[in-house]
């Protein structure tokens, strides 16, 4: 049974039927697409792996978990208000029921009395030299403490030159002053920096001891706090807990932190932070495609009907074919819901796509019904002769189109099945929308009383006018039809100058090819100015670190240094972690070295250290000004007989801050400096005995163990399988497709089964760009054995290609004008540019080979192919308004796609047409002298319309 026999006894014999059955099967699909479809992420959409990559992703996840962890990056100025504020902010998060656990520092007291063991042997050996040659010192503090004792001591040792390395090395000096050695002042300008600073008011206690005691921590890493690599931006970790049943899952926990760091703005305004990490990143793009989606729809829907009802210039018929057309859209949203159950960015565009493309069936079916009901035919038999002229060609536009989508099933990434299926499918949806409810509709509508008989007579268009045809008592006005523009005429006329034009074109768009560029940087997809991509990419900027990074799994903590001091040596690899920097290596060297410390501790009675005399301010600054007058000046600098030059700064600082403080004595009044150094007093000396008791036991502990590590710590680098995780940071940007495939590539020379967030996206990226190499295969031989099963013709065949082939070649050359990249949202346009280069060059052949081979095409074909262009262009042209840049530059690549093919279609293929059917323009003449030539689409009048009788109502427009 032929399609015009399955139409008559199914759809045109039972219209009301099939409308009702359509219209209950449309609510069922809204209904499951609300109630399951959903958004995911980028970074979800490429999450999965296959094969061993994959075993190992999955035998990582099952041993530390895969947590759902946003990262909060706290920026300030002041370190110590960083600290503050993160302190806060973890607090109040804690709180939260969407937040399971925050980290902002890790709690070090467990490893304390192991400090020792985190030395290299040469501190060790300098931390003895440092003890052996301050133990009177350190004895006489034990006995009396004092901040006036303390600087006694400096400056005696200065003046007896037995000072050495104290606070890393002050003055060496004979009795005499006779200078022997230049040395570092920056511990004692702390000091006294500190000590200025409390005598004009309480300050926060920064410790001296540490460099005493040991290099000191400047960095503040043993604090346990987070921090970048350049100690600018303070990281808090917390991890959210997903709602599973929002259609964003993330929502919640991410307006729940945004909403605690508004408010704390006021209270700390010297304080910037913000949110990234994978939720956050996940949560702004689904919000932003969310956001898009729907008015993508209604633009694209709007525009398409706007464009219909001018064209057509009628409004009935238009609304039919968009009925059927949005019937259609909701069985591929039911349909995407129930096999796939979300969209992504790339799926995000299933509906704008169909649109674009499934409006142009029913527009090529209209417009043929139009002809034949100008031709005098029945309604019934309108439709049945559409059918029997338009619909194979519109049938086999459909399948093409889908085969060319469907080739994305055979990549193996499962992001591109997924489009594959739901796109394919999607589109034979709308064919048979178009085949099944818009003739009932046409046929209801144009069978109510007076609106059809068998009597009738056609009639031609004449420019500037509205022709109408009398069928019985009903009128249908025929769709205006202007005369082609001056510069249209110019071309059809010149068939020889628009192929040779078009060689040029096709030959400098060749040449712009090899200047395509590819961007595999997800995070250049998502909205420009969103928070959580701004953060990240400041994260790179400042650390060259990022929140993602390599993998790792080793069986033994050996395994782990191994491949730590490989990785380390890879020029990609920013910094490694694993928990070989918390378990030291050559432990028992250093335990014998601390052992060595215990008899100069000997001396120190920390059991009965008293409490600090008080201030005496008279004798303190009597000190401080013989302290000063040992420092050198310029002028003393140029009898300097040591080989090193003397810390001439360093010495006039010292200066400055015994005159300022001495200023501030003044100022102060000696009653409230005394009050406010006996407090400092106080906490120094408080820290000089915590130091020392650290000391103390340090020097009698064992090695560290696993078991020494804080638990917190410890399950970020050991899983539950007992295996040890290394985590390995890249050093240029893990977003960029370049820097990542370098540091993929130099990770696999250490360990072939990394895996993690970098290599997660080379592979799929790797994945998807061969996908889409094979797809553009597949559909070019899928497309090839369908034009000749349908064709049957090599010179049809060759013709029919001519659209696809020469748009997807300029394609390439405006890519290089508008300085595009192909990126992995609009790489799409390989599958989708098939759809109109298909459509147009079969249409067109089919109708070219029904008329004879005549050069003029009839007007519904020129019609169609112009409208089913216009209305992708529309569909995918509300992209552009995406803040979605991925889903923008989609927009744009398929319209000027679209674009370039239909003007392949219109302008290119008629003159290889012209040439092909080696005939002359006919000529015809209708009333009022218009040729008929110059109509697009011009129909000579059949002799069945030559037979009936015409009845022409010209009215002025």
């Amino acid at each position: 049974m032929n399609l015009r026999k399955l139409l008559s006894h199914t759809v045109l014999a039972y219209p009301r039927t099939a409308l009702v059955i359509a219209g209950l099967l449309s609510l069922l699909s809204v209904w499951v697409a609300i109630a399951r479809l959903r958004f995911t992420s980028t970074h979800q959409a490429l999450s999965s792996l296959s094969g061993r990559i994959g075993q190992v992703q999955e035998r990582y996840n099952e041993a530390f978990g895969d947590p759902d962890q946003v990262v909060i990056v706290v920026e300030a100025a002041d370190q110590e208000q960083a600290k503050r504020y993160a302190a806060v902010l973890a607090g109040r998060l804690e709180a939260s029921a969407d937040i399971e656990e925050v980290i902002y520092r890790f709690d070090l007291t467990s490893l304390e009395d192991h400090f020792l063991m985190y030395l290299t042997p040469q501190q060790l050996g300098d931390l003895r030299s440092k003890i052996e040659e301050h133990a009177a010192l350190l004895n006489e503090l034990s006995a009396r403490p004092s901040v006036n004792r303390l600087f006694q001591l400096i400056h005696r040792e200065i003046s007896s030159a037995l000072v050495g390395r104290l606070f890393t090395g002050f003055l060496g000096e004979e009795e005499e002053g006779e200078v022997k050695r230049p040395v570092e002042l920056q511990p004692l300008i702390a000091l006294l920096t500190q000590l200025e600073a409390w005598a004009s008011g309480p300050r926060s206690y920064t410790s001296p001891w540490e460099q005493f005691m040991v290099e000191a921590d400047e960095n503040g890493d043993r604090e346990g706090y987070l921090w970048s690599d350049n100690k600018q931006l303070l990281f808090v970790l917390a991890t959210v807990r997903a709602d599973t049943t929002s259609l964003i899952k993330f929502e919640r926990p991410i307006h729940t932190i945004r909403q605690e760091i508004r408010s704390l703005q006021t209270r700390y305004p010297g304080v910037k932070a913000g949110v990234t990490g994978g939720p956050a990143l996940e949560y702004d793009e689904v919000t932003a495609a969310q956001r898009d989606s729907g008015l993508m729809t209604a633009i694209s829907l709007g525009g398409v009907a706007l464009l219909v009802v001018l064209v057509f210039r009628s409004v009935f018929r238009p609304v039919m074919g968009l009925i059927a057309l949005v019937m259609g859209v909701c069985w591929a949203f039911g349909f995407a819901a129930v096999t796939v159950g979300h969209l992504n960015m790339m799926s995000m565009v299933l509906a704008p796509m169909l649109i674009g493309i499934g409006m142009d069936y029913g527009i090529h079916l209209a417009a043929r019904y139009e002809e034949e009901r100008g031709a005098g035919h029945t309604v019934h038999e309108s439709l049945e002769q559409a059918f029997e002229g338009a619909g194979p060609g519109i049938l086999h536009a459909a399948i093409t189109t889908s085969v060319g989508l469907f080739a994305l099933l055979l990549t193996g990434v499962s992001v591109l099945q997924e489009l594959g299926l739901i796109t394919g499918c999607g589109l034979l949806l709308t064919l048979v929308s178009t085949f099944v409810v818009l003739p009932p509709l046409l046929l209801l509508w144009d069978k109510r009383p007076g609106m059809d008989s068998s009597a009738g007579r056609a009639v031609a268009a004449v420019e500037g006018h509205t022709i109408e045809v009398k069928i019985g008592e009903a009128h249908f006005p025929l769709p205006h039809l202007p005369k082609p523009p001056d510069f249209m005429e110019f071309w059809y006329r010149r068939p020889r100058t628009v192929l040779l034009l078009s060689a040029i074109a096709t030959l400098a768009a060749l040449y712009a090819m090899n200047r395509i560029e590819f961007d595999g940087n997800v995070l250049h997809l998502q909205a420009e100015g969103t928070e959580s991509v701004d953060w990240e990419l400041k994260i790179i900027r400042q650390s060259e670190r990022s929140t993602i990074y390599g993998a790792i799994l080793a069986e033994s903590l050996e395994e782990v240094r191994t491949k730590t001091n490989a990785l380390e040596a890879l020029p990609s690899v920013s910094k490694v972690e694993s928990i070989a920097m918390l378990i030291p290596e050559d432990q028992e060297r250093k335990l014998m070295l601390a052992r060595e410390l215990k008899p100069f501790l000997a001396g120190v009675d920390l059991a009965k250290l008293p409490r600090p005399e008080p201030v005496d301010l008279d004798e303190l600054l009597n000190t401080l000004q013989r302290i000063k007058a040992k420092m050198l000046t310029a002028e003393d600098a140029e009898k300097w007989t040591g080989k090193e030059k003397p810390p001439i700064e360093q010495m006039a600082r010292v200066r400055r801050l015994v005159d300022q403080f001495e200023r501030r004595l003044q100022q102060r009044g000696s009653a409230e400096v005394r009050r406010r150094l006996t407090v400092f007093q106080d906490k120094l000396f408080d820290d000089f005995y915590d130091k020392m008791s650290l000391l103390d036991r340090a020097v009698t502990s064992g090695p560290v163990q696993l078991d020494d590590i804080p638990n917190d710590l410890k399950k970020q680098f050991v899983g539950r399988d007992g295996s040890y995780l290394i985590r390995v940071y890249p050093r240029g940007d893990p977003w960029e497709f370049a820097s990542q495939t370098t540091f993929v590539r130099e990770l696999r020379t250490v360990d072939p089964d990394a895996v993690g967030d970098p290599v997660k996206g080379y592979e799929v990226i790797s994945a998807m760009k061969q996908g889409y190499q094979q797809v553009g295969i597949y559909a070019l031989i899928g497309v090839a054995v369908l034009f000749l099963v349908n064709l049957r013709d090599i010179r049809y065949f060759l013709l029919a290609k001519v659209p696809l082939l020469i748009g997807a070649i300029w394609i390439a050359g405006l890519m290089e004008l508008f300085q595009l990249k192909f990126n992995l949202a609009n790489l799409i346009i390989i599958p989708l540019i098939v759809a109109p280069g298909v459509e147009n060059g079969l249409l067109i052949i089919h109708r070219f080979r029904e008329e004879g081979e005549a050069a003029i095409l009839p007007k519904s074909i020129g019609k169609g192919v112009a409208l089913s262009s216009l209305t992708t262009m529309i569909g995918f042209g509300s992209l552009l308004i995406a803040h979605h840049r991925g889903a923008s530059s989609i927009g744009l690549l398929v319209t000027l796609g679209v674009g370039a093919v239909l003007v392949v279609s219109v302008i290119v293929l008629p003159a290889l047409l012209t040439v092909v059917a080696r005939r002359p323009l006919k000529q015809a003449v209708l009333g009022s002298g218009f040729r008929a030539e110059h109509a697009p689409g011009y129909v000579e009048p059949s002799a069945q319309n030559m037979e009936q009788e015409t009845i022409v109502n010209s009215k002025e427009k």
